[in-house]
């Protein structure tokens, strides 16, 4: 595993510039509308990017240093905690901690598509996932994700800002239990309720 603490500052850098950049390369690569030889040329030119980039890989994604969502915590809010910077899979988040709470803001776009103009529901349930897991991990938790129940109330739309929530219900001994919902436009579209299991290092 390698964390970003022991990666220069410099390369992390260029790391999330990367991530980002092939994000957009994503969504550009799934929504173009370019003629075929473009396209087939654009193809070309990321087969070779990949050969140049997977020279040397690591076994693993950089994985951030456990302690930030706290760190960020701390701050009040000022400072958010940015969630997937090294991983083009997950779907960057910049998640502002209370006490107890958090929230988090994203517009989906077309890579999130489920039924028409409509987020899927299964990023929608990752997207849960991660700010009740995420709390936890604020408040200095290694927790688990036991289970997560949800509940889909109304179609989560793509291309508009959709505002994530997660608290912090009841703790008991190493158990957990966190809710968390999105809203768009002031109504709840999905809530979800996640139980937590502490463990050891």
């Amino acid at each position: 595993m390698t964390r970003t603490m022991d990666v220069p500052a410099d390369l992390r850098e260029a790391s999330a510039e990367l991530v980002a950049a092939t994000r957009a390369l994503m969504l550009a690569a799934a929504t173009t509308t370019a003629d075929a030889d473009t396209v087939r040329a654009a193809r070309a030119t990321i087969a070779e990017l990949a050969e140049t980039l997977g020279v040397r890989p690591r076994s693993r994604v950089l994985r951030p240093p456990f302690d930030g969502p706290s760190r960020s915590r701390d701050t009040g809010g000022r400072e958010p905690w940015a969630l997937f910077t090294h991983n083009p899979m997950g779907i960057p988040l910049e998640i502002h901690f209370g006490a107890d709470e958090a929230r988090a803001r994203l517009v989906a776009n077309a890579l999130h598509e489920g039924p028409p103009d409509s987020v899927h529901g299964g990023f929608s349930a990752h997207l849960l996932d991660c700010m009740l897991g995420t709390l936890m991990q604020a408040r200095g938790s290694r927790s688990l994700t036991a289970s997560l129940d949800l509940r889909y109330l109304r179609r989560t739309p793509l291309d508009e800002p959709l505002d994530l929530y997660s608290r912090i219900v009841e703790t008991e001994g190493r158990k957990t239990v966190a809710e968390g919902w999105i809203e768009c436009r002031g109504e709840r579209t999905v809530e979800a309720r996640g139980v937590f299991v502490r463990v050891e290092e």
